[in-house]
């Protein structure tokens, strides 16, 4: 299987100085993503879970080390070369949905490829094609304060794959959603892994999320400290999950 994201050696501190003490967010992290697989991260609070994200996404830069994505170190580039790399590869869902109230949900889903200045027949076939697929072709013409939490996270979910990307890195995409709009989100991203073969990193407190996963990568103090795979039935996986963190809870583990 074709590697998708590789990290190596990859440290984060910030501050330092003779006014700020030094504060180890990822330490000398190694890690490799296929292509198509679908990865969660779980951790506590401080764990380095976000710093990972930004770091692997390209939002921030490490101390040491490097991320390769398609073979391509994305540390390397220039700013301008970064968010091109950023725009056509690698799709973003975050807790807050960040769609723009002034435009309509179609309109924020094409935003990335109105960027990339598409053609506007090919934008609202692209467009309304990922709509259909997820469910929310029949809110197109309205506003994203018109519409549901999960109906908007599923609007971010198509905007995150309308250039074809090949990663989407989601940041507690349910965090802010209740139980149902939570499955329907979590169905999604596992429906756009099966169909496109798109490579997910989800970030997420909630073991229910993490199970829709193949494999769940666990932080602690800015290293990897153990991971799980799926084995079984979904089921069978959130109780591993569940049973895996009460026995790391054991050992100071506090999620």
């Amino acid at each position: 299987m074709i590697c998708m994201i590789k990290a190596t050696n990859v440290k984060k501190v910030y501050g330092g100085g003779k006014d700020f003490a030094e504060t180890l967010a990822i330490n000398n992290l190694t890690i490799e993503l296929k292509q198509g697989e679908f990865t969660a991260i779980m951790g506590p609070s401080g764990s380095g879970k976000s710093s990972l994200l930004n770091i692997l996404s390209g939002f921030d830069q490490p101390t040491s080390g490097e991320v390769v994505i398609q073979g391509q170190n994305i540390h390397t580039m220039t700013g301008d070369e970064l968010a091109l790399f950023r725009r056509s590869h690698i799709g973003y869902i975050f807790q807050e949905f960040n769609l723009l109230d002034s435009l309509t949900i179609q309109e924020n889903v094409m935003l990335p490829m109105i960027l990339n200045k598409e053609t506007t027949a090919h934008m609202n076939k692209k467009a309304l094609g990922l709509m259909e697929l997820l469910g929310i072709s029949i809110i197109k013409n309205k506003y994203p304060y018109q519409v549901s939490g999960g109906q908007q996270q599923r609007t971010a979910v198509c905007r995150a794959l309308i250039n074809d990307t090949s990663v989407i890195f989601a940041d507690e995409p349910t965090g802010n959603l209740d139980s149902k709009a939570s499955k329907i989100v979590l169905e999604c991203l596992r429906k756009t892994n099966e169909t496109y073969g798109t490579t997910i990193l989800l970030v997420t407190h909630d073991p229910f999320a993490a199970s829709y996963s193949e494999k769940v990568l666990f932080l602690k103090d800015g290293s990897i400290r153990t991971q799980l795979y799926k084995k079984g039935t979904q089921e069978q996986f959130t109780k591993e999950i569940l049973d895996h963190l009460a026995f790391l809870e054991e050992d100071d583990y506090d999620i």
